[in-house]
């Protein structure tokens, strides 16, 4: 009797927001493949879905071109504040973890992982989250080397514009998997919005929102994040999924949650058999993906129709 082949999926993304200039499009693409290859090679030998998305999303914080970990924008006082989050269903049940408003830590999703397993809560945040990082050992920086001197320099422009539509910055990065027994994760990290007010938690860091995943499908999500909070997208996308092409999906969700809202935002998606999704209505997402059949390949998602109008201030 021939043996079935094991149906691992993975798919990462960059961030939905502006597009990047051209000079930083090529080391972006790469980075993004090398995450991919990162989780794809932990699944191709057997490991787990939350393995391959931790080890995604950590090759993307450690990069200054993505807004997680080391590349993070700063906030309004000049200083980097992290989110992260990741979510696991298996057979077992579903367990999650999760971290806001971080400072010094180079990789916020294996924080998010270290609340999930060496804690009973969901959700730390701040100092309390960092002492967990000190006492299960994750790398802590000082707080002025989590800054690029990238974020630096948009950080200085903008001070000295004194204003910025924050809507069109976006850059959180996340990942989702699928492995060969059935388990699925997914992993969402950012430094959140340039300019934010400090102790401002965005989506990253709440489950159901910028994360979710059950035993049928997982889902990272990335964009405005207060919208998709007040959405749930991740959660909302995940259970509106099932026989429906799971693209479609996510671009049903986005019109349906995000578009009224009039901001921008992006999602991927994957299921228990190995299915992939993913759709924006931001001016870019980048995406990388492992099929089931083992194939690797970088996309620059299309955006979908509907343009969000400028919100009115009131």
């Amino acid at each position: 009797m021939r043996k079935s082949v094991p149906r691992c999926a993975l798919i990462v993304h960059g961030g939905a927001g502006a597009a990047s200039p051209a000079n930083e499009r090529g080391p972006r693409k790469a980075t993004i493949l090398a995450a991919v290859e990162a989780g794809a090679a932990i699944l191709r030998a057997g490991g787990s879905a939350l393995d391959a998305v931790i080890a995604s999303v950590t090759v993307l914080e450690n990069h200054p071109l993505f807004n997680a970990g080391y590349g993070s924008t700063l906030n309004a006082d000049g200083e980097v504040e992290m989110d992260a989050s990741v979510m696991v269903a298996d057979r077992t049940g579903v367990r999650t973890g999760a971290v806001g408003a971080v400072t010094g830590i180079r990789n916020p999703v294996q924080l998010a992982r270290a609340v999930m397993e060496q804690t009973p809560h969901v959700l730390m945040v701040g100092r309390g989250a960092e002492r967990l990082a000190h006492r299960v050992g994750i790398e802590i920086l000082r707080p002025e080397q989590l800054i690029s001197p990238r974020a630096r320099e948009r950080y200085l422009e903008r001070v000295r514009r004194t204003r910025e539509n924050v809507d069109r910055a976006h850059g959180t990065v996340g990942a989702i998997a699928l492995d060969a027994d059935g388990q699925l994760a997914a992993a969402t990290s950012t430094g959140g919005v340039p300019g934010k007010l400090p102790g401002r938690v965005g989506d990253s860091a709440i489950i159901g929102a910028g994360t979710f995943a059950n035993r049928i499908a997982a889902a990272s999500a990335t964009g405005h994040g207060e919208a998709i909070i007040r959405a749930s997208l991740c959660r909302e996308t995940v259970g509106a999924s099932g026989k429906s092409d799971l693209t479609r999906v996510a671009q049903r969700m986005i019109v349906k949650l995000i578009a009224p809202q009039h901001h921008e935002a992006g999602i991927i998606v994957v299921d228990r058999r190995g299915r992939i999704g993913y759709a924006h209505n931001a001016e870019a997402m980048e995406v990388g993906i492992m099929d089931v059949r083992g194939r690797l390949r970088f996309e620059r998602a299309a955006r979908i129709g509907l343009k969000p109008k400028p919100a009115q201030v009131k």
